[in-house]
């Protein structure tokens, strides 16, 4: 990846992450403790932190420098500071925090300027980048799990409908894994090697609502013999998906913040 393509590409995610919280204010930056999300305020330090961290705070040796912020790493490192603690710290305050932000990419930035070849430094700030995209999936999901607007205001997408049947695949051996020379990888790629998959069979599409919704209305959620022990336990009182409801004989679902129609060809989503 170029250095200029990276650049462009760490705006861009910059970007995103600015557009999926700018409307958040007060109280939506923290929200209920729940064990699924972060607090939205939190979460926008962390990105920073691990930013900074492993693109301008890491040494060849593998020692580090000090952090821009006093404190960072008490606030910030997910590693140590335990999750349902994140909404007792002494955090920053939005504007001090995306402040932090701001300041981390300026540097980050500068420093590719300066060392386009430099390898090494280019792996972590990929890392960093993809970090930030996998944070802009959560501010989506947390944005759904706490009923907030949707950020993009979107119109709800029809669907294609389903696509019936199963593809039969014959098995063999591939593949699994990042190739030495692959350019980037996370660690849990490493490395290459082969794995013999038997025979299967794969749906051609993904379950759309309407046939779940089959599965609903015939009492699929109240029948233990179509559950493991496992299943039956994690879907607790659970009538349908998480999000659903009837009303007067319609099943609709919430999307963010509003209640919608169930749009019967969409890929179903939230079973519990």
């Amino acid at each position: 990846m170029f250095p200029e393509s990276l650049s462009q590409q760490l705006r861009d995610a910059r970007r995103r992450t600015r557009l999926l919280t700018r409307d958040l204010e007060g109280p939506q930056l923290f929200g209920p403790k729940l064990a699924i999300v972060n607090p939205v305020l939190w979460e926008l330090g962390h990105v920073a932190w691990f930013q900074e961290h492993w693109c301008l705070r890491l040494r060849a040796d593998e020692s580090l420098s000090e952090s821009i912020l006093d404190g960072a790493d008490a606030l910030y490192d997910s590693a140590k500071v335990a999750h349902d603690t994140r909404w007792d710290l002494p955090l920053p305050d939005l504007s001090a925090t995306l402040e932090f932000q701001d300041r981390v990419l300026d540097r980050v930035l500068a420093r590719l300027e300066r060392e386009p070849d430099n390898e090494w430094f280019l792996y972590f700030v990929q890392l960093a980048l993809f970090h930030e995209d996998m944070h802009a999936e959560a501010f989506h999901y947390t944005r759904q799990t706490l009923g907030y607007a949707d950020p993009l205001d979107r119109d709800n997408a029809a669907g294609k409908g389903a696509l019936d049947g199963d593809v039969e695949l014959p098995g063999g051996e591939f593949l699994l894994g990042a190739a030495r020379n692959s350019g980037f990888h996370f660690d849990n790629e490493k490395w290459a090697h082969r794995v013999k998959l038997e025979p299967f069979r794969i749906a051609r599409a993904p379950v759309t609502n309407a046939q779940f919704l089959e599965f609903v209305r015939d009492g699929g959620y109240s029948r233990r013999d179509l559950w493991s022990t496992e299943g039956w336990n994690w879907k607790d009182r659970a009538r349908g998906p998480r999000y659903w409801v009837e009303r007067d004989g319609e099943w609709r679902e919430r999307r963010f913040d509003e209640e919608v129609r169930l749009g019967g060809n969409l890929p179903v989503m939230h079973v519990n």
